[in-house]
């Protein structure tokens, strides 16, 4: 085997390889610590016992200690209760082990005890991984396999490196390695493309898995293009993603997904959603879809808005001078002296507002008086003013009744306004 580490490793990292006791972590230990004589960084072990296989996985692990004890290779451990967690989280026992094995690999980064982990990930799990994606409806993201560093952290060195190379480096070197007999089973997917699918593709065409490898090459480059160009539409704020219009189709997909995943919605993104979002991008200013984890999506004008849903804040407050926190929203109501323009803010007469006024939120049946005369319904001068459907509900209004004498931040009434015959001015923000 020959690996180039300067893409990986920066000079006196420290670097852990997840170290199973089986034949390819084996494998790339026994190279990483030959190289490490001739690259300046350094390497240990990190071994993760997942509580799967009894008695057997502890031997495992024992064999791993007894192993690095014996070269000085300085060992990390971690024990996790994988049938536990997949429980817990009503996980597969696959994706439980997984999410643990990479939980420990990050604590062991962020503790200082490495700089980088190191798995032997190889060929054919790439291989396997492309087509498992593949026959589960994945889009051109899910065919570029696994990554050769992922988060900055995590490395593959031998993503491209035959399993046939990785067994006969085990041989040639007479390196020990155990066998986990769940690896030979057929009772877990990955394991049934490994030793029925991928074998009888293989029989047909020979060259399959580096066909496969390169086609996951091509895809990466043309993927990464497309990402760079969703980016471009994309904006996020603190709680909404918006995706500016009009854009292609393939790019909309896209989109939808970085959207929801910028939300909180990590994984099971459904085709359903996109297609609705899609339907919703060529629809009417206003119409809007529910979609998986309490997330809206709504079209406002040149724009798709995502965002969770909020419960309403039906709180009502007296009007006084103070400020106030309504709708998760700071407020306040002020008294000041006559400015030299009364266009520059908000300003209102602080005797034409009737004592049973109250500070809420939007109603059904509000109407507003606009500065200069004429009344509208509420929900009609808020769209004119273009403010989106989405925030309406959350805008602090001043009110007698169904009467808004004031919308904070957007407008006074002309009932209320400031005229020469004005004693006291309050300013409302």
């Amino acid at each position: 085997m020959k690996l180039n580490f300067d893409k990986f490793i920066k000079p006196n990292q420290t670097v852990a390889v997840a170290l199973s006791g089986g034949c390819d972590s084996m494998a790339l230990l026994h190279y990483m610590l030959f190289c490490q004589k001739k690259f300046p960084f350094n390497v240990i072990a990190l071994n993760v016992e997942h509580g799967i296989r009894g008695e057997k996985s502890i031997f495992d692990t024992e064999f791993v200690k007894s192993y690095c004890a014996k070269n000085n290779i300085p060992l990390v451990c971690y024990s996790v209760d994988s049938l536990k967690h997949a429980k817990e989280k009503k996980l597969s026992v696959e994706q439980s082990a997984r999410e643990l094995r990479y939980k420990c690999f990050y604590d062991a980064i962020e503790s200082g005890k490495c700089d980088l982990v190191a798995t032997a990930h190889h060929q054919s799990d790439n291989v396997e991984t492309i087509l498992f994606n593949l026959f589960r409806g994945t889009g051109l993201n899910g065919v570029c396999g696994i990554p050769e560093i992922l988060n900055g952290k995590i490395i593959r060195p031998l993503l491209n490196v035959s399993k046939e190379k990785i067994e006969r480096y085990i041989k040639e070197n007479s390196i020990p390695f155990v066998t986990d007999e769940t690896n030979l089973s057929n009772d877990y997917t990955r394991n049934s493309i490994r030793h029925k699918i991928v074998p009888e593709i293989v029989k047909l065409f020979p060259e399959a898995e580096n066909c496969i490898s390169r086609f996951s090459e091509i895809a990466k480059v043309e993927n990464d293009y497309l990402e760079n160009v969703t980016k471009t539409v994309l904006n996020a704020t603190e709680s909404t993603v918006e995706i500016k219009l009009p854009c292609e189709k393939a790019i909309l997909s896209r989109a939808v997904i970085s959207a929801l995943k910028t939300l909180g919605v990590e994984k099971d993104w459904e085709k359903t959603y996109a297609d609705s979002t899609k339907v919703l991008a060529e629809g009417k200013n206003g119409a809007s879809v529910d979609l998986k984890g309490g997330i809206r999506v709504i079209k406002e004008y040149d724009k798709l808005v995502f965002y969770k849903e909020n419960e309403l804040e039906n709180k009502e407050l007296p009007f006084d001078i103070g400020s106030f926190s309504l709708a998760k929203k700071e407020i306040s109501i002020a008294k000041v002296n006559k400015p030299e323009n009364l266009f520059d803010g908000f300003y209102a007469d602080l005797n034409k507002i009737p004592k049973t006024a109250v500070i809420r939120t939007k109603r059904n049946g509000d109407v507003f008086t606009k500065f200069g005369g004429g009344t509208k319904k509420l929900s009609d001068y808020l769209t004119d003013k273009k403010i989106p459907l989405r925030t309406r509900s959350q805008i602090p209004v001043l009110a007698d009744g169904n009467d808004v004498l004031a919308i904070f931040g957007v407008a006074i009434s002309e009932k209320i306004r400031v005229d020469e015959n004005t004693e006291t001015i309050i300013e409302i923000k």
